[in-house]
């Protein structure tokens, strides 16, 4: 199933079509009713005079006939392509077996690289020596616990590289048609090797390919539509071949290039378009449609029947046309509901074009839908308090979208709020003054909002935004009301300010419960320390409970540097590990003191047990209520990665035995920030074991990081997170720079006991 027919895009257009009912009945309601169309007959009498308010045309249906049938003789037959024809595959291959056939060249690299030895290499290699291993071919391996060593001997044939005259017949066997191009471009190719070899290849096979298909697909858009087509074309390219000026090549080299791209080309080309019954009944129907309709014309104030006169044909259609059977709807019902129906579908579709995969949620839009709804509401308000003081207008709650927005959603959500508050304000009043306090009210709350970082930071917010609005509505009502309303205006409009802030506080916290929505507030209230959730691993596994502060703090910190989401980060951290509360003394930074219940058990059970702190973790994030994005660090965290530790120990004693019963069984990490927890959690733990063997250093943290990145990389763990190389080489930078503060220098204290004394 497509995507524009899956359930979540239906329910986001159901929501969408719901939402616009909803708009227009909010707009509309409490205006005059709509009365039935006046129902008039062919050859009937009029009820009354039709007066054309304006001058119109009707259509003559007979002369419009004929004039469509002239204009159907006159479209000529259409051809239609066939690209199942056209040898696009061919050129390609042709290029690929002279690539193919050609000699590997080693192209020098200006960034040596180097590769580090591995664990159980003790001496280093002898300077200046280098060591290649074919691709595909790992050889012999050997074990850190082995006790032997097996060394083989490999002997190395050296086979010369195919002359150029043996290029070319390997080639011609497979595109003789080509014979003439393929003497050219071999030896071509082989020269700009030999200069790729000193670093100055120019790529001439990649140029000359590149413009012959660029040509081909210009000349089989142009459409050949017969054999003699065919032929003129053939000997139109033959006799003026395309120009082709390769960089590093003589006057001659080029010419001859040209040549060989023509020769291609000509012989590439077939009859590639044949008439379309189908197309061309279409056309003509076409056609039919884009005739102009032969028109009668009414002018402005003449009479289109009188009163009592039969009604024919072309007077019913200039009356119908002119809407004059319907009669006026109060305040324009119809352009009201247009407008409001407008206003929904842009905020939509801005909104879903800004940030794809957050608005293809279907709470979303229904947060969305509801909100409009709101705001159709509120616009509402001006017209409910009929004073004669205009001002009592900037009583509209409008700041209050703003506010849910900027909280519920960004920034930028909050912004555009401010454009169907303002229509339907519009619409509602008809009033420019209360429509663009509108628009400005919805804005002004953005900014304080934006940055809040607690309740109170909020309530601070709304007080300050509050306060904006008081010269804000004493400048609109100066501008458009006079002098007088001035007071009135700034004291209705921070009356305003209050009510709306108010509204959007509660509203907040009930759309954060109805819609599951995360919110930086509820991030805030995940992060305190007396959460429940929390106090149980504190609790159960305070070893557990100190690991998944570190990796919050690494987490945070690695999300800000590339502009994530630090605090969900943070959150998703804090509660990664929640499923270790369940057999804390299966994990090592729980076993301070006691010994490790994995001697007593094999691989394959120790395994287990620690794949299930990820299904743990799960039923108990649903107990404790956890946001989606929670759940999604605790499932995600480990993705489907192997248990190394476990694995090894299997090896020892099978070293057949199924990697598979040593992976866990969770998902790849989709966004950046749990993808940088899956990270910060991997290094957290490999710094504090290798900590214990040895005092970290910067480098020894940089290599350990990299390691572990690297590793993730290599088995897929990131291939589904829209992480940049660029983001990753950011996050382990900030990694170790975390690391480096945390295991930093510690200065010994005269007469203070070590670690080892008190061991002794």
């Amino acid at each position: 199933m497509s995507r524009f027919a899956s359930r979540p895009v239906l329910l986001n257009l159901l929501t969408i079509a719901v939402t616009v009912v909803l708009v227009a009945i909010v707009l509309v309601v409490g205006r005059v009713g709509i009365q039935p169309p006046v129902e008039l007959v062919i050859g009937q009498p009029s009820p009354q005079d039709y007066i054309a308010p304006r001058s119109i045309e009707v259509p003559d249906e007979i002369k419009t006939e004929e004039q469509r049938v002239f204009e159907e003789n006159n479209v000529p037959a259409i051809y239609a392509r066939d690209t199942s024809l056209e040898n696009r595959n061919s050129v390609q291959a042709l290029f690929d077996q002279i690539r193919k056939v050609a000699p590997t060249v080693v192209i020098p690299s200006e960034v040596p690289t180097t590769t580090e030895p591995p664990p159980d290499q003790t001496e280093p290699p002898v300077d200046g020596e280098t060591t290649t291993v074919p691709p595909e071919d790992p050889g012999p391996t050997t074990s850190s616990t082995s006790s032997t060593t097996s060394t083989s001997t490999t002997t190395t044939t050296v086979v010369p590289p195919p002359t150029i005259e043996e290029q070319i017949d390997t080639v011609v066997e497979s595109f003789r048609t080509f014979e003439d191009a393929i003497r050219i471009l071999v030896p071509l190719h082989n020269a700009d090797l030999e200069k790729a070899a000193l670093g100055e290849g120019q790529s001439y096979l990649l140029q000359v390919q590149n413009m012959v298909e660029t040509a081909l697909d210009r000349y089989f858009r142009e459409e050949i539509k017969s054999p003699s087509a065919l032929q003129s074309l053939r000997n139109t390219i033959l006799e003026d071949p395309p120009s082709i000026f390769i960089t590093g090549l003589t006057e001659e080299e080029n010419a001859a290039t040209s040549s060989a791209a023509a020769r291609i080309i000509e012989r590439s080309l077939v009859v590639n378009s044949f008439v379309d019954e189908e197309a061309t009944k279409a056309a003509r129907d076409a056609a039919r449609a884009k005739v102009e309709p032969v028109l009668e014309r009414f002018f402005e104030d003449a009479p289109i029947v009188n009163q009592g006169e039969p009604i024919t044909q072309v007077q019913l259609a200039a009356i119908e046309k002119l809407g004059l059977n319907i009669p006026e709807v109060g305040a324009n019902r119809l352009a009201v509901s247009s407008l409001g129906a407008l206003a929904v579908m842009l905020a939509a579709f801005f909104l879903w074009r800004l940030a794809p995969t957050q608005w293809s949620k279907p709470k979303h839009f229904a947060l969305l839908g509801t909100l409009l709804v709101l705001a159709a509401a509120a616009s509402r308000v001006p017209g409910i308090l009929t004073t004669d003081d205009p001002t009592t207008g900037f009583l509209i709650p409008a700041m209050m979208f703003g506010y849910i927005a900027a909280i519920l959603y960004d920034p930028r959500t909050a912004v555009l709020m401010a454009v169907p508050m303002a229509t339907f304000t519009a619409v509602s009043t008809g009033d420019v003054a209360l429509t663009l306090y509108a628009a400005a009210a919805t804005v002004v709350p953005v900014a304080f909002v934006s940055a809040v970082s607690s309740r109170r930071e909020l309530r601070l917010a709304i007080a300050q935004a509050t306060v904006v609005l008081s010269p804000l509505g004493f400048a609109t009502a100066w501008l458009f009301y006079g002098d007088d309303r001035r007071w009135t205006g700034a004291l209705f409009a921070f009356l305003g300010g209050v009510i709306a802030g108010l509204i959007a506080q509660g509203l907040v916290s009930f759309f954060e419960t109805i819609f599951r929505v995360t919110t930086t507030l509820t991030l805030l209230d995940l992060t305190d320390r007396n959460h429940p959730a929390l106090r149980l691993i504190e609790e159960r596994a305070p070893g557990t409970f100190n690991h998944s502060i570190l990796v919050g703090t690494l987490a945070g910190k690695a999300a800000r540097e590339i502009g994530a989401n630090p605090l969900l980060a943070q959150a998703a951290a804090y509660y990664h590990d929640l499923g270790k509360t369940e057999n804390p003394r299966f994990f090592i930074e729980n076993q301070f003191g006691v010994s490790n219940p994995h001697d007593r058990l094999d691989p394959v059970s120790s395994a287990a047990i620690i794949r299930r702190h990820v299904t743990d973790g799960l039923r108990l994030a649903r107990e404790f209520r956890l946001p989606t994005e929670i759940v999604d660090g605790i499932r995600m965290h480990h993705g489907c990665g192997l248990m190394r530790y476990f694995y090894h120990q299997a090896l020892e004693a099978d070293p057949n035995v199924d990697a598979s019963l040593f992976r866990h069984e969770g998902v790849k990490p989709k966004r950046k920030e749990l993808a940088i927890l899956m990270l910060c959690d991997a290094v957290e733990g490999a710094t504090r074991a290798a900590a214990m063997h040895e005092d970290p250093t910067e480098e020894s943290l940089t290599k350990l990081v990299e390691a572990i990145v690297n590793e993730k990389l290599d088995d897929g763990q990131l291939d589904e997170a829209d992480l940049t190389f660029g983001d990753l080489t950011t996050v382990k930078r900030a990694i170790v720079d975390a690391l480096v503060g945390y295991y930093h220098t510690r200065v010994s204290y005269p007469g203070f006991p070590t670690m080892a004394e008190d061991s002794s």
